[in-house]
């Protein structure tokens, strides 16, 4: 990603020289500064959990989606007599709505002194400091928009992450205990339980092909199905098992904030169809840094921008929750 940084008229305040190598060397810290990424996903990408869409609406307040409905005649009303004549056709229409969506404007800003560009001028460790100022705020952006992206914005109405959908199914059944604790026989029916659950919460029309689970069972899951023919993980078996009744391009992700997001504090899964006409984060403006200008005539400043909405559910059927949910022992007859 290439900047033009621009001198200001009122820059007098660092001689020509010691200008220009400022910004020049902010351009080149700032280039790799960007394309450096500060998540902690254990080599997971943001991309993975959920599709991006970059740069549609920058500077509007909300995003307008389109959505659509058929609402025309079904499917046997097209069949026709022909000796009947004409006007038999049957009718198809759709029906025409949409959601508005909230663009959330960040900025961020950080300031140099006029001594560090003075040191600038001889040495290299103003552009140290100024590489370190702009590595700490990329860090702050990646690390915030990793948590926006499962758990949303807490004090931002509307502004929702992938593990805190209000309109989501929560499923209390698939889960007696988690992934991680299940016998052989939990875990056979499982595999099979959830595709079933799923197709049932959006009518037989979509499978998932994403489910992320919390880390603590992915790391369970590597282990071998039998510890005496350690031929297959838990998890290939899983995927197997998936793959066996039509999921496609499926992916097993994971995070830590699983651990903790269901309704009662505990562990969370969320099955879902990773497709951009059903899920996605709009980012109206990606992460974009400005130039070091003076601010009093002085010293210096430097502002980076971005615009993101939260996690949109555009099929919100093609989403569910499965919470683990402990048996009640008095509900098995036990108490």
């Amino acid at each position: 990603m290439a900047f033009e940084l621009k001198r200001l008229n009122n820059a007098a305040a660092v001689g020509d020289a010691g200008f220009e190598k400022l910004i020049t060397t902010q351009t080149e810290i700032v280039a790799g500064v960007i394309e450096t990424k500060y998540y902690t996903l254990l080599g997971q990408t943001l991309s993975d959990f959920v599709p991006f869409d970059v740069g549609r609406g920058a500077y509007s307040t909300n995003i307008f989606q389109y959505t659509s409905a058929y609402v025309g005649a079904p499917f046997e009303a097209g069949l026709v007599q022909p000796s009947e004549g004409l006007g038999i056709n049957a009718k198809a229409n759709i029906q025409i709505d949409g959601i508005s969506i909230k663009n959330n404007f960040w900025r961020m800003d950080y300031e140099v002194s006029h001594e560090v560009i003075e040191m600038g001028k001889v040495n290299a460790q103003a552009f140290s400091i100024i590489e370190e100022k702009e590595k700490a705020r990329k860090k702050i952006y990646d690390l915030g928009m990793q948590k926006l992206t499962f758990l949303g914005l807490e004090n931002e109405a509307g502004v929702y992450g992938l593990l805190n959908q209000p309109t989501a199914t929560v499923n209390t059944s698939l889960f007696p205990v988690s992934l991680a604790e299940m016998s052989a026989d939990q875990f056979a029916a499982f595999a099979s339980n959830s595709v079933a659950t799923f197709l049932t919460n959006n009518n037989n029309t979509q499978l998932f092909n994403r489910l992320v689970i919390p880390t603590s069972d992915w790391t369970a899951l590597n282990v071998p199905v039998n510890p005496n023919y350690p031929t297959m993980t838990k998890r290939e078996m899983l995927e197997k098992a998936f793959e066996a009744v039509g999921v496609r391009e499926f992916k097993l992700l994971h995070s830590v904030y699983n651990e903790t997001a269901s309704t009662t504090g505990g562990k969370r899964y969320a099955f879902y169809n990773y497709d951009a006409d059903s899920i996605k984060i709009y980012i109206p403006k990606q992460y974009t840094p400005h130039a070091l200008y003076p601010m009093n005539g002085v010293d210096f400043i430097s502002v980076a921008e971005a615009q993101f909405s939260g996690v949109q559910l555009l099929r919100p059927l093609e989403f569910m929750y499965a919470d683990v949910t402990p048996v009640d022992d008095d509900d098995n007859g036990n108490g």
